[in-house]
């Protein structure tokens, strides 16, 4: 309770500073270039955008900062035009514990933008800038609403319903391909992740976000066994959701990004009868079934 008090406190702070706590990286190790300054300085304009950027009514201290590693791997290059693979992983604390939890990994594959060098990167919320900024606002987003839903149930609406007017207006502005629902990836893309977020039939994937964490590793100093169940509980909760909606985005991104931790929380004491979680794990991501077979 204390925790859910805490967040609904400092929603409506008007001090504000800022949530993330980024780590760019830029590779361009692919690129046979001889002056490689550019890709530094866009190294550097990327994390100046997301870290020094507002983007919520959130108020964190530094150790409470939500800490993103972005990847982004130069695939060509020329006359400031840009391919480029980006890799996002937000990482959340867990109470009483120096435990980080995954909460988030995606690749963005060949987004195609523009960028001079030492452009500097401004977000003016409801309006459209070029292809990088909204598309680093839009994972922002992203990131922002699966963190709070990991800590209160349902509150990240409110940055899914960015995330989507970010998409709306990048695909009104009709410079690139990047944002359509069929763009390169299939069905894995910004369209329909978020497409996916917004949906009635994500209900209880939203709500395992919470259960998972908030009741399951956040109580896991207080009481392991009980930690356990709650997050057993969670997981067994998704069977309605995959059964309407097999193969779902959502369940492939959280089960890339949760199943090391899955498989360490019930591969150990104390003892849990996790003959249910086991095959429910196969039926709803059977492509980790190697590390499911450690679960006992």
């Amino acid at each position: 309770m204390f925790r859910i008090f805490f967040l609904l406190f400092f929603l409506f702070q008007n001090n504000f500073s800022q949530e993330i706590n980024s780590n760019v990286i830029v590779n361009s190790n692919q690129i046979n270039q001889t002056n490689k300054s550019i890709f530094s300085n866009f190294e550097k304009s990327v994390s100046s955008f997301i870290n020094s950027n507002k983007w919520s009514n959130n108020n964190f201290s530094n150790h409470e900062k939500i800490n993103l590693n972005v990847l982004i791997t130069i695939v060509s290059y020329s006359n400031n035009s840009f391919n480029a693979n980006f890799e996002f992983q937000s990482i959340r604390p867990v109470f009483n514990s120096t435990y980080q939890t995954p909460l988030f990994n995606f690749i963005d594959k060949n987004v195609e933008f523009k960028y001079e060098e030492f452009e500097t990167l401004f977000y003016v919320e409801n309006q459209f800038q070029s292809d990088l900024v909204s598309l680093l606002s839009f994972y922002v987003n992203i990131i922002l609403g699966i963190d709070n839903d990991s800590f209160v149930l349902n509150s990240g609406s409110i940055f899914y319903e960015k995330a989507q007017q970010i998409l709306n207006l990048a695909n009104q502005s009709g410079n690139s391909s990047n944002w359509q629902s069929s763009s390169s990836g299939g069905r894995i893309n910004k369209f329909w992740l978020i497409e996916n977020l917004n949906s009635s039939n994500s209900k209880e994937f939203r709500e395992m976000l919470f259960s998972y964490h908030s009741n399951g590793l956040d109580m896991m100093f207080d009481n392991k066994l009980l930690s356990k169940k709650n997050i057993s509980s969670a997981i067994l909760s998704l069977d309605r959701m995959n059964r309407r909606v097999p193969n779902s985005l959502l369940l492939k991104i959280f089960f890339e990004t949760k199943s090391d931790e899955i498989m360490d929380i019930f591969s150990s004491g104390p003892e849990f009868d996790s003959t249910n979680l086991y095959n429910q794990l196969n039926r709803l991501a059977p492509f980790f079934s190697n590390k499911w077979s450690n679960i006992r």
